[in-house]
């Protein structure tokens, strides 16, 4: 299934297209419905949001550990 292809890029800098964001940060978990990516800001803490498939347009996997 596409999420047991995604699961390989855990760890990898991911950019996640929705119909009104792009979500920009590191891939840290995936589930069969949902995404989690740890986005950074320039202030505070790193976020871990959570990504709905049936919100996903598209994902580009921009690095990972090779």
């Amino acid at each position: 299934m596409f999420q047991d292809a995604l699961r390989e890029s855990i760890g990898s800098f991911v950019q996640i297209i929705t119909p009104i964001d792009i979500i920009s940060g590191t891939l840290i978990a995936v589930f069969e419905a949902s995404i989690v990516v740890r986005t950074s800001s320039s202030y505070g803490e790193p976020t871990d949001v959570t990504i709905p498939f049936a919100s996903v347009t598209y994902i580009r996997i921009i690095s990972g550990d090779e």
